[in-house]
């Protein structure tokens, strides 16, 4: 997808399948975790009478495509729109007219029995429920969408949120990630959870992942972060779906390799430093099993001399991040507890969620 292009995201489905109401409810989701959304029902640009020759869409197309450049210049990161559409050229009479859009297009379905209780439920002309089910039955044939969600059974919320993560998690543009970093033993599983902590028990809904912990593969594969890269992508799109509005990340420094797992994030690294002195301590900490306990934590147990080893490299792991200056955000962590640098850092925080 060309960064200039726009994303529009079109639902569409028979009357009464509830198009409107989900693509309202997307659209809240999106605007609250800080996406700039804007939403459009189609049958609110297309009420004329008589209409023109050609019928609704030709009107609908010229209309949004009007307003396209409005939205733009609002700064519009993505539109959702609602809208019944039912062939492939009826679709190109919008695609033509909007050359910068990006378009996804989500079938919502539900099955017979439900689609005729939400129709009726509604009570707006009852008369054409029949006609509902069989507009259902047709577009049941048809291929053109390129996802299609059934929502039987579902809220509005669930049924919104699994249009995102059908459609690719859509977008994930502004979706706020703060990624910890640093040296072996600086404490970014530590100061990470806590943050996480915070976040929930400020009632954001958000999620956390430790990296070393979904690439346990042995024998060790020729590329291990390859697997915790896709691993990264299946968590974070399944926790996209749950309703998570941010995440958070204890991770190493290779992010060049994670990038495709998390497109269009916004992202924030937090580089976490330590003094050789205080690296060796945790160090050994660590090696005689305190600090959390993480299974398969590679410290735990090692003779003085490979702890003593370990707590060398580390110190030569942070010497460099600091001489490189990585990091969005550094916090020194010598003589200072995982709740003050939770506190600080998301005080610093410039994706940090409006409630938290």
């Amino acid at each position: 997808m060309s960064d200039d292009r726009l994303p529009l995201l079109w639902l569409c489905g028979p009357s009464g399948v509830g198009k409107s109401t989900v693509g309202w409810e997307v659209f809240n989701q999106l605007s609250r975790s800080g996406v700039r959304t804007a939403f459009v029902d189609g049958d609110q640009i297309s009420m004329c009478h008589p209409l023109p020759e050609g019928g609704t869409h030709p009107v609908r197309a010229r209309h949004l495509a009007a307003m396209w450049p409005n939205f733009r210049r609002e700064g519009a990161q993505c539109v959702v729109l609602s809208g019944f559409v039912f062939t492939d050229e009826e679709v190109r009479q919008y695609t033509r007219l909007l050359p910068d859009a990006a378009l996804t297009l989500c079938r919502l379905r539900v099955g017979p029995a439900e689609l005729k209780e939400r129709f009726l439920t509604r009570g707006w002309r009852p008369d054409l429920v029949e006609q509902a089910i069989a507009d259902a039955e047709a577009l049941e044939r048809t291929d053109f969408a390129d996802v299609c969600v059934d929502t039987d059974g579902l809220s509005i919320e669930e049924a919104a949120r699994t249009v995102l993560a059908h459609a690719g998690g859509w977008p994930l543009a502004g979706v706020p990630v703060l990624w910890f970093s640093g040296a072996t033993a600086v404490g970014k599983s530590t100061v990470a959870y806590e943050v996480f902590s915070r976040l929930i028990r400020s009632g954001v809904p958000a999620a956390y992942v430790d990296l070393k912990q979904i690439g346990v593969l042995r024998p060790v594969t020729d590329d291990a972060q390859r697997l915790r890269a896709g691993n990264l992508a299946a968590l974070w799109s399944g926790y996209r779906a749950a309703g998570a509005r941010c995440l958070i990340v204890s991770g190493d420094a290779g992010l060049d390799t994670y990038a495709g797992s998390l497109p269009g994030a916004a992202l924030t690294v937090c580089r976490l430093h330590a003094g050789p002195g205080t690296l060796a301590e945790r160090v050994m900490l660590r090696g005689q099993g305190g600090g959390p306990a993480i299974p398969g934590d590679e410290l735990k147990g090692l003779d003085p001399g490979a702890l003593r080893r370990a707590a060398e490299r580390a110190a030569r792991e942070a010497e460099a991040l600091e001489h490189a200056g990585a990091g969005d955000l550094r916090l020194d962590t010598d003589g200072r507890s995982a709740a003050e640098l939770a506190e600080e850092v998301l005080a610093a925080w410039p994706g940090r969620p409006a409630d938290a």
